[in-house]
């Protein structure tokens, strides 16, 4: 399991399309665990410098966390993305997807 010491990731869950390449494809997976934990990290990948600044302040307010990573993969860039997913302050979910899926 991945945890982040600087944020609640939450439930860590994949699109159907992340988890079907996820299971034919060895190298897809370890490039999205790879991609989990530089995320964990606060490493947001390729996201511009405005956006990673946003991410740094959204930080400020874990009750309502909204903040996104990008990173490409052999499959195409990629997308994670945490968010509160319910009334409950600080219940997160972190999202793989492709930009399209969002």
């Amino acid at each position: 399991m991945i945890k982040s010491e600087y944020f609640n990731m939450g439930q860590i869950v994949v699109t159907r399309s992340i988890n079907s390449y996820m299971a034919k494809e060895r190298k897809f997976a370890l490039e999205i665990t790879i991609a989990l934990q530089r995320y964990s990290m606060k490493d947001w990948g390729d996201m511009d410098a405005e956006d990673k600044q946003t991410n740094e302040e959204a930080l400020n307010y874990p009750d309502d966390l909204y903040v996104m990573g990008a990173y490409n993969t052999s499959k195409g860039r990629i997308w994670i993305i945490t968010n509160r997913i319910s009334e409950i302050a600080g219940d997160n979910a972190t999202t793989v997807c492709f930009p399209e899926e969002r």
